[in-house]
C-alpha cells in the first residue's frame, strides 16, 4: 500500500523521474521511506540515502549510523553519511530541535548538490501533520500556520508519506520483519511534540485524519490569503537581502500582521517563536515603536517614517558613561546612537502614546540637576503605579526585554533617582500630579 501511496504523491505533483535524496534517521518512518523509494527505481528513479550524525545519543547515535548503513547495503542502494554535530550558539538562540534541524538540511542540501538531485524527500507522516496542527493551535500562529507541514516545498524538500498513518507504517514494517531504531528523544517529555503525542494517542484514529485535514483545507484557502499579501508587499515594502523596510502599512489590521509574519519568516526562516498573539501585539504598537525585539535574531526599529524589520547585531559591550543634560539642551550618545532633549514646559501637552516623548514632573523649586547614563550593577526603580522600588534588572526581567538590549537603553536620573528609562517608562516619582514644574524629553534614535 506504502509503494502505491508514494507512486500516486509522484503523479500528483508531476514529479518525473528524477534523483532524489531519501533523509534517513534509522526510525520507522525514514526506515518505511526508504524502503518504498527504493521499490521506485523500477520507475527510473535514482535514489540515495542520507544520514545525519547528530551525536547527540552517545552509542545510539552510532548504531543508529550503522543500521542505515548496513541496510543500504542490503538494498544495494548508495548511501552518504554527514557529521551534524551542533553549533552551541545556534542552540543557545534557537533550541535543540530547530539548531538540529538548520543542521540537518544543510547536510542534506550538500548531499543533493554532490549528487545532482532534484529532491529530498524526507519521512513526515499524517501523525506528524496532525500533532503539528496542533501544536500551531498552542502557540497561536494564525491561519499561515495552520497550513501545517507541506507536501512539497520550494526548496525541494518532499514529504511522500504525508497522508500515511503511524500505524499504517508500523504494520508495514512488521510484515517484513524489519525492526526499526528507538530514538529515546521521542518519549521525552521536555519536548512539545511528545506531550502532544502522547495526550493524541487517547482519542479515537480518526481524530488523526481529521486534524490532517485542517492543514489540506489551509493551504487550499492560502493562495485567496496570499493575493492580498502580494499586492500590500507591493505597495509597502522595500526588500533588501538583509532587511524589510515597510514605508506604510496596510489599513487592515489582518494584512498587516501577515505581511510582518512573511518578512520574520524570510529573514529568519527557523523562526518558531512568534505567535498570532506576538503579532497582534507588534502590529497595535508600531505607531509609538521605536526599537523591538521581535524574535531571537530579528528586531524592529524606527527610522524617521519607516519601520526597519532587520538581523540582531552581535551584542557589544557598551562601555559605562554619564552626561550631563542641560535644560533646553540636548545631549548626543555616541555609545547607543541616540539623542536625548530636556525642555521646560509650562503645561501639559495632548496625551498622546508615543513612548519616545516623556512629560515628567519636579517638585517645585527642585533643580533639574539631569544625567543620562546607562545601568550600573545594583540599580533600582520605582515602576508607574508601584509602590516600592525594584531592581532595575527585575524590571528588565519583568518587561521581557532582551538581555542584549538592556545596556543599549538610555536612563534619565534626577537627583540620583532614575526618572526615565527612556523609550519604555516612567518613575512613579516623577509622574504628572499636578502638583510641580512639569518637563518633557524626547529620545531621538540616530
Amino acid at each position: 500500500m506504502l509503494v502505491e501511496v508514494v507512486r500516486h504523491f509522484f503523479e500528483v505533483h508531476r514529479i518525473e523521474p528524477c534523483g532524489v535524496v531519501a533523509a534517513v534517521s534509522g526510525g520507522a518512518d525514514s526506515t518505511a521511506l526508504l524502503l518504498t523509494l527504493t521499490r521506485l527505481r523500477d520507475d527510473g528513479f535514482r535514489i540515495t540515502c542520507a544520514h545525519v550524525n547528530h551525536h547527540l545519543r552517545d552509542v545510539d547515535a552510532d548504531n543508529d549510523e550503522a543500521y542505515v548503513r548496513a541496510l543500504c547495503t542490503r538494498l544495494k542502494i548508495s548511501f552518504s553519511v554527514s557529521d551534524g554535530t551542533l553549533d552551541p550558539a545556534d542552540v543557545r538562540r534557537h533550541g535543540i530541535e530547530a539548531a538540529a534541524r538548520m543542521v540537518r538540511e544543510r547536510c542534506l542540501e550538500a548531499v543533493r548538490r554532490s549528487d545532482g538531485a532534484r529532491f529530498i524527500a524526507t519521512a513526515h507522516q499524517k501523525n506528524d501533520q496532525a500533532e503539528t496542527i496542533v501544536m500551531r493551535l498552542f502557540t497561536g500562529s494564525g491561519i499561515a500556520g495552520l497550513r501545517g507541514i507541506h507536501p512539497l516545498r520550494d526548496d525541494g524538500f518532499i514529504r511522500p508519506l504525508l497522508e500515511v498513518s503511524r500505524s499504517e507504517i508500523e504494520s508495514f514494517l512488521r510484515e517484513r520483519g524489519i525492526e526499526p531504531r528507538v530514538d529515546r528523544m521521542n518519549s521525552d517529555p521536555r519536548f512539545l511534540r511528545v506531550r502532544v503525542r502522547q495526550a493524541l494517542r487517547e482519542f479515537d484514529p480518526s481524530v488523526i485524519d481529521s486534524l490532517a485535514s485542517v492543514a489540506e483545507q489551509a493551504r487550499e484557502q492560502w493562495p485567496l490569503f496570499e493575493r492580498a499579501i502580494d499586492a500590500a508587499d507591493r505597495d509597502c515594502t522595500e526588500v533588501g537581502a538583509h532587511g524589510t523596510r515597510f514605508h506604510r502599512w496596510p489599513e487592515n489590521a489582518w494584512l498587516r500582521q501577515a505581511l510582518l509574519h512573511r518578512h520574520i519568516r524570510r529573514l529568519d526562516p527557523h523562526s518558531r517563536d512568534v505567535s498570532a498573539a506576538d503579532l497582534r501585539r507588534i502590529a497595535s504598537e508600531l505607531e509609538s515603536l521605536t526599537r523591538l525585539h521581535v524574535t531571537k535574531t530579528l528586531e524592529l526599529l524606527r527610522e524617521g517614517e519607516t519601520i526597519v524589520l532587520q538581523r540582531i547585531p552581535p551584542h557589544q559591550e557598551v562601555e559605562a558613561y554619564e552626561l550631563a543634560l542641560k535644560l533646553d539642551g540636548e545631549v548626543f550618545i555616541p555609545a547607543v546612537h541616540s539623542v536625548i532633549r530636556l525642555e521646560r514646559t509650562p503645561h501639559a501637552p495632548p496625551a498622546d502614546s508615543d513612548r519616545t516623548r516623556q512629560l515628567i514632573q519636579l517638585r517645585r523649586g527642585t533643580a533639574p540637576d539631569f544625567v543620562v547614563r546607562n545601568r550600573r550593577p545594583g540599580d533600582r526603580f520605582r515602576p508607574l503605579g508601584f509602590p516600592v522600588e525594584k531592581k532595575l534588572k527585575d524590571f528588565f526581567i519583568d518587561r521581557k526585554i532582551p538581555a542584549a538590549e538592556r545596556d543599549l537603553i538610555p536612563l534619565v536620573a534626577c537627583g540620583g533617582a532614575i526618572a526615565w528609562i527612556a523609550g519604555v517608562e516612567v518613575s512613579e516619582c516623577f509622574k504628572v500630579d499636578g502638583g510641580g514644574d512639569l518637563y518633557l524629553l524626547t529620545l531621538q534614535r540616530t
